[in-house]
């Protein structure tokens, strides 16, 4: 009997101190930094073998013009980036000549940001899921044309780049969470 009382405490306490766990639910900018330089360090320069697959398929700035004076559309807008983004290094095919502790680094900060906002994505935001879904299925399409190679995935990692300095340099009116 005593036994069974104190595996019901201790599970309560244990529960008690995982949700207990506050949920703040803001983007932070210092890991959305961390992802853009791991971007560029994970695999250095653009190869130069490369520069015939180099790609232009611009970020819809658009997205951002759409939603300036409402925060919550932008949070939006960067939470969707962030899940697309997962979802595109979600994938076996990753180059073997980046840096594999800098890739995981890259993933697991990125997954995080997904994962501790998904009560961003509570709000309704059809007009920028069209505008950004096709920017994103743009990029997954030259993966699979150019069959993953390693070429293709430094021009995807180039736009994504662009792509997240964008985010940084033209939000900040957006309350970021400093802590990392």
């Amino acid at each position: 009997m005593i036994l069974q009382i104190v595996v019901w405490l201790s599970s309560i306490l244990c529960s008690a101190q995982v949700f207990s766990r506050p949920v703040t639910c803001q983007l932070q900018r210092s890991r959305v930094e961390k992802s853009r330089g791991l971007l560029h360090t994970m695999g250095g320069h653009f190869p130069a073998e490369c520069v015939e697959q180099n790609l232009q398929i611009p970020f819809p700035t658009s997205l951002f013009a759409n939603f300036e004076l409402q925060n919550v559309g932008v949070e939006k807008a960067i939470y969707e980036t962030l899940k697309s983004i997962d979802s595109l290094f979600d994938n076996e095919s990753l180059p073997k000549r980046w840096s594999q502790k800098e890739l995981e680094e890259f993933q697991d900060i990125v997954y995080l940001q997904v994962e501790e906002n998904q009560c961003v994505s509570n709000s309704d935001f059809i007009k920028l899921e069209a505008i950004l879904k096709p920017y994103f299925q743009k990029l997954r399409a030259v993966l699979e044309e150019k069959e993953f190679s390693s070429c293709a995935w430094e021009a995807v990692r180039r736009e994504l780049q662009s792509t997240l300095h964008f985010i940084l340099q033209n939000n900040s009116q957006l309350l970021w969470s400093s802590s990392l």
